[in-house]
């Protein structure tokens, strides 16, 4: 079998309406786990979160896997295994949504009324008779050729279904709606009118209350970056991720902006194409530990995947093992924590990164 490295990397509030931003704006994340988080549990210690997020990581990494060996047509990341929530608006009358941001999926999908068979979540379900500029997308068009394994409903609609490794599906309808946020930037509400969802009616598996779907953030077709890059500015994004624990701020998504513009230490990466195009390929060289260079024993071109819904980092056993002698041989040196602002730009085809204080960000 294949293996391949992992990298890891409800409040609601409208203010005056405007349209997508040609600069590009800035939205909160937050932690599932962290005391900002409207679904903190007080009574998991530090220990429990850490040991949830090594075996959610350890169930994602196993699903890619699966998926790059087998080449699948099929979006088969672990539903709300991700660490960090994002709050977004549905509709003419925006109603509050909540979903985990996403690189490793592309369809953005939320549950919808009338449900068939939906799991328990902790906000109001959306409903699309609320809004007006809700419509869905028949099968024909070809923005429903943009989702993959789409098909044909009864009465024309546009379908879509997807299987998970978990054994987790979700099926419903391909529709557009304006999705807004909230631009931390300004404190206005910056909308997208059009943009390709799917409206989950039959939800069933090991989903999680915390979450009303997924925000795909990945590199097909029917991603959010894809559909709306060019409005923006740029198709790029960036993010700077802050652990749980930390109470002083939010984690920050942007969209459209050159956050690594004049910044020293800024280290550039060429992203590698390879199958399914969702995800972000790169190559991992060597690891340093002490000075000492730890290479693979195999090519390292697009050897990794940049994945912000993956705690911790995954080498392939032969690599693993050279990388633990060295770290065990290092190990009275006293470690320090770092964090990075990580920026995909799509259109150069480049991850950057950087040091960053994400709570300057």
């Amino acid at each position: 079998m294949k293996e391949i490295v992992f990298f890891v990397g409800v409040l609601f509030q409208l203010s005056i309406l405007s349209l997508a931003d040609s600069n590009g704006f800035s939205i909160d994340l937050i932690h599932k786990d962290s005391t900002l988080s409207p679904f903190y549990n007080s009574s998991m210690t530090q220990s429990d979160i850490f040991i949830n997020a090594a075996f959610d990581s350890i169930s994602r990494a196993e699903s890619f896997s699966v998926n790059i060996d087998q080449n699948s047509d099929e979006t088969i990341t672990i539903p709300n295994r991700g660490s960090y929530l994002m709050a977004f608006f549905v509709g003419t009358v925006p109603r509050g949504s909540l979903a985990m941001a996403d690189t490793g999926s592309d369809l953005t999908w939320i549950q919808c009324l009338p449900c068939t068979k939906c799991y328990n979540q902790r906000i109001p379900i959306f409903d699309p008779r609320i809004s007006d500029t809700f419509h869905f997308i028949p099968c024909g068009d070809n923005s429903c050729k943009r989702v993959r394994r789409n098909s044909c409903g009864n009465v024309g609609e546009c379908r879509y279904v997807v299987h998970y490794a978990s054994n987790s599906s979700t099926q419903g309808a391909v529709a557009k709606d304006t999705i807004s946020f909230n631009n931390s930037y300004n404190g206005r509400i910056i909308k997208y009118p059009n943009t390709i969802f799917g409206c989950g009616y039959n939800n069933t598996g090991v989903f999680k209350p915390t979450g009303a779907g997924i925000f795909g953030l990945g590199g097909g077709p029917s991603s959010f970056i894809s559909q709306h890059g060019a409005e923006f500015g740029k198709r790029k994004f960036s993010y700077c991720l802050l652990p749980f624990y930390y109470e002083q701020g939010s984690s920050k998504l942007k969209f459209g902006v050159d956050t690594q513009k004049n910044r020293i230490g800024v280290l550039t990466t060429p992203m590698v194409s390879k199958f399914p195009s969702t995800y972000y390929y790169l190559s991992l060289v060597a690891v340093s530990i002490n000075g000492i260079m730890v290479r693979p024993d195999e090519s390292p071109v697009g050897n990794i995947i940049i994945d912000s819904g993956t705690t911790t980092t995954f080498l392939k056993t032969s690599w693993y093992k050279k990388v633990e002698a060295a770290v065990l041989e290092a190990i009275g040196n006293q470690s320090v924590a770092v964090f990075f602002n990580v920026e995909y730009d799509l259109d150069k085809r480049t991850v950057s990164f950087a040091k960053a204080n994400c709570l300057k960000e």
